[in-house]
C-alpha cells in the first residue's frame, strides 16, 4: 500500500484502522498540561515522532498529525498565533517522516472551541479553519480530519473551508449528546446527509460518549448513508485519581465494542482519548479480515425524521407576572443584594416597603463582585413566599457547571421562580484565585439558549422535560462603553437566542440616554433603564474607578464633591433628574439602592409615581 492510494476507494474494500488518542499519551510520558502540545512539533519533535511510531510498530495505517488545537484561535493564549502555519507544516512533515508509504497521514483540525464573548462570525471562523489548513498542505498532509466537533454548524463551516483549498479526501466526526444528537439537535443521520452534501468523503463520530454511546449512534445510521463511516471513540469516562485523569475501560471491552461498530457498517475505526496503542494493537488484530456491514443507503431526498410521538407537554402552571405587564405599562424594577449573613430580616423589611410603595418586581443579584452572599434563589422564594412580589433572579455562569445549573432551573421552575436575568458574572479576583475558580461553563449567551431550550420543554441535550417552562428571559446591556455600538450587536445576538427584557448597567447622563435610544430605536424588546444613586464622592469614586461596567461623567463626580455631607440628598436629586427625563423613553426603571438603602429607591418611586401617575 502506498499513500497515493485513495483512502475512500480501499474503504469500499476493507477495514482500516487508525491511530488512537495524541493527547492523553503525550499526557503519560511525562508532557505537563500547561504545555502546548501542538507546539511539541517543534519544540520536540523527538516525542512526536516516537508517538506516531508506537502507532505505525501496532498496524495503524491512518496517522493523524499532532495540530487538532493549531488553530488561531486557541494558539493565541500561548503568544503562538503567529505560528500556525508553522506549527501545523511540521505536525504534517512529522507524520510524513515516520509514515514512509505505510500509512496515510491525515491533517488533525479540531473545533475553535468558546469564543461567546466575542462573538465571532462564521467568515472569521472560516478563515482561522483555512489557516490551519493551508499549514497542514504545505506539509503535505493526504487527507484532512475534522474532528471532536459538537456543533454540526460549526462542522460545515469548517468543511467549506478546507475544501475550498484543495479538494483531498476529508474525514467528518462529530461528539453526540448522550439522546444522540448534535448540540445543534441534528439526529446522526440527518447530520451526516448534510455532511455529504457539503462534500464530506468519510463521516463519523468521535470522542465523548465513549464506545458503547458511539455504537448507540451507528448502529442503525452506518449502513443507510452511502458513504464510509468511521468511529474514533474514547475509552469511555475518565475518572480522577489524585491529579490524573484515569481511563479504564478494558482492552477487551474496546475490541468487543470494535466488533460491532465494524458489523455495524463503519468501514474506518481507531480511538479518541484513553485509548493508546496497546488498544489500538488489540483492536487491529479483532477486526482484521472483517467485513463491514453491506450498505443499504437510503435516498437523502425522502428521509424525513420522524421524531418519536411527543409526550404529553404540560406548562408550568403559574407565568411570570413581569411577563403581562411588560405588555400593559411601564414596570419598576429595584434590586436588593441578598446580605453576607443568615440575617434576612432587614431585606425583607424593605421587599415589603418597596412593594407597598409601587415597586413591581426585587431584582437579585447573584454574588456581584465574586463575594459570597446568600444563595439569591433561596431568597428569591422567602420574598416571593413571604412578601408576596415577584423577582428577578440573576443567574451566572460563573457559579454553576452545565449539570448544576440545569438541576437549579429545573427547581426554580417548580416553585415559580419565572423571571430570569442571564449574566456571565464578575470573575472571583486575583487574591482568590488560588481557592476560587469560576466555572463558565455556560456565558450569557449560552444561559440564554439554554434558558429557551426549557421554555420549549427540552434540556441542553435536547431530553424531554415533560414539562415546558415559562421563563421571562432577561439580559443585561452595558451602555458604558466607548463603542457602544458592539454592545448593541450582542444584544441583538441575545435576542436572537431569547432574551425577552433587558435591564443596563447604571447610567448618569443624559447623553448616554440618547445614545443608547437612538442605537435601539427600531428593538421592540422592554428595556428597565439602570439607575443607581449616589450616596457620596466617595462612593461615585470608587463606582467609577473599580466597579465593572460603570463609569460616571467628570461633572456628576465633581457634583458629589460638592454635595459634601449633603451626599445622599444630591445622589438623589441627580438619579431623580435622569429618571424623568427617561422614564417616558424605556419600558422600565431598574433602581439599584447603594448599600441596601432602600429608602432611596422608595423616594424615587413616590416622585415616579406622583409625576406619572400609577398606570
Amino acid at each position: 500500500m502506498t499513500t497515493r492510494l485513495n483512502i475512500t476507494q480501499v474503504l469500499q474494500q476493507r477495514i482500516i484502522v487508525g491511530d488512537g488518542a495524541f493527547g492523553t499519551q503525550l499526557y503519560e510520558k511525562g508532557i505537563p498540561l500547561s504545555v502546548c502540545y501542538d507546539h511539541l512539533n517543534i519544540t520536540q519533535p523527538e516525542i512526536v515522532i516516537q508517538l506516531h511510531q508506537e502507532y505505525l510498530d501496532v498496524g495503524a495505517e491512518l496517522l493523524e498529525t499532532n495540530t487538532f488545537g493549531a488553530n488561531r484561535w486557541k494558539l493565541q493564549q500561548y503568544n503562538l498565533a503567529d505560528s500556525v502555519r508553522a506549527i501545523n507544516r511540521r505536525g504534517a512533515e512529522l507524520a510524513l517522516q515516520c509514515a514512509q508509504g505505510a500509512a496515510w497521514v491525515a491533517g488533525s483540525i479540531g473545533p475553535l472551541g468558546r469564543m461567546e464573548q466575542e462573538m465571532i462570525s462564521d467568515d472569521q471562523k472560516a478563515e482561522i479553519f483555512s489557516e490551519q489548513a493551508q499549514g497542514l498542505l504545505e506539509g503535505g498532509v493526504d487527507l484532512f480530519i475534522l474532528e471532536t466537533f459538537s456543533s454540526l454548524a460549526d462542522l460545515l463551516i469548517a468543511l467549506k473551508a478546507v475544501k475550498a483549498l484543495q479538494n483531498i479526501p476529508t474525514i467528518a466526526q462529530l461528539v453526540f449528546t448522550d439522546s444522540g444528537k448534535t448540540i445543534d439537535g441534528e439526529s446522526a443521520l440527518g447530520a451526516f446527509f448534510k455532511l455529504k452534501q457539503a462534500g464530506a468523503d468519510i463521516v463519523g463520530a468521535n470522542c465523548g460518549i465513549g464506545p458503547n454511546g458511539i455504537l448507540k449512534v451507528l448502529k442503525n445510521t452506518a449502513i443507510k448513508i452511502d458513504l464510509p463511516i468511521s468511529a474514533f471513540p474514547n475509552a469511555g469516562f475518565p475518572e480522577r485519581r489524585d491529579d490524573r485523569m484515569m481511563y479504564l475501560a478494558s482492552t477487551e471491552y474496546l475490541t468487543e465494542t470494535a466488533v460491532e461498530l465494524v458489523k455495524a457498517g463503519v468501514n474506518l475505526i481507531g480511538g479518541c482519548c484513553g485509548i493508546g496503542p496497546a488498544a489500538i494493537k488489540a483492536i487491529k488484530n479483532a477486526v482484521s479480515g472483517l467485513q463491514s456491514a453491506l450498505k443499504q443507503p437510503i435516498d437523502p431526498a425522502a428521509f424525513v425524521e420522524i421524531a418519536a410521538p411527543p409526550a404529553f407537554q404540560e406548562q408550568i402552571v403559574s407565568q411570570s407576572h413581569l411577563r403581562v405587564l411588560l405588555t400593559r405599562r411601564k414596570v419598576i424594577s429595584v434590586e436588593l443584594d441578598p446580605p453576607k449573613t443568615l440575617h434576612i430580616v432587614n431585606t425583607l423589611e424593605g421587599a415589603r416597603i418597596l412593594k407597598q410603595t409601587g415597586a413591581d418586581v426585587i431584582s437579585i443579584a447573584e454574588n456581584p463582585l465574586a463575594v459570597t452572599r446568600l444563595s439569591n434563589v433561596a431568597l428569591a422564594r422567602i420574598i416571593q413566599k413571604e412578601v408576596g412580589i415577584e423577582t428577578i433572579v440573576h443567574l451566572t455562569g460563573r457559579d454553576r457547571n452545565l449539570i448544576g445549573m440545569q438541576s437549579e432551573l429545573m427547581g426554580m421552575a417548580i416553585e415559580g421562580i419565572h423571571n430570569i436575568l442571564a449574566v456571565t458574572g464578575d470573575p472571583p479576583s486575583r487574591g482568590k484565585e488560588e481557592r476560587v475558580k469560576g466555572v463558565f461553563d455556560l456565558r450569557s449567551y449560552e444561559l440564554i439558549s439554554l434558558l429557551q431550550r426549557f421554555n420549549q420543554g427540552q434540556n441542553v441535550d435536547g431530553d424531554d422535560l415533560k414539562a415546558q417552562t415559562m421563563f421571562t428571559i432577561g439580559a443585561a446591556f452595558n451602555p458604558n462603553t466607548q463603542n457602544m455600538a458592539i454592545q448593541v450587536k450582542r444584544m441583538r445576538e441575545k435576542i436572537e437566542r431569547g432574551a425577552q427584557f433587558f435591564q443596563t448597567q447604571p447610567v448618569y447622563s443624559k447623553e448616554k440616554v440618547d445614545q443608547l435610544l437612538e442605537l435601539t430605536h427600531d428593538l421592540s424588546i422592554p428595556i428597565f433603564l439602570g439607575i443607581l444613586p449616589l450616596v457620596s464622592s466617595r462612593n461615585a469614586e470608587f463606582l467609577h474607578n473599580e466597579f465593572p461596567g460603570i463609569s460616571i461623567p467628570a461633572d456628576i463626580r465633581e457634583k458629589m464633591r460638592n454635595a459634601g455631607e449633603h451626599g445622599i440628598e444630591q445622589g438623589i436629586e441627580l438619579a431623580w433628574e435622569l429618571i424623568e427625563y427617561a422614564y417616558p423613553s424605556f419600558a422600565g426603571i431598574y433602581i439599584m439602592p447603594p448599600f441596601n438603602k432602600y429608602q432611596i429607591a422608595v423616594e424615587l418611586i413616590k416622585r415616579i409615581r406622583r409625576r406619572f401617575g400609577v398606570e
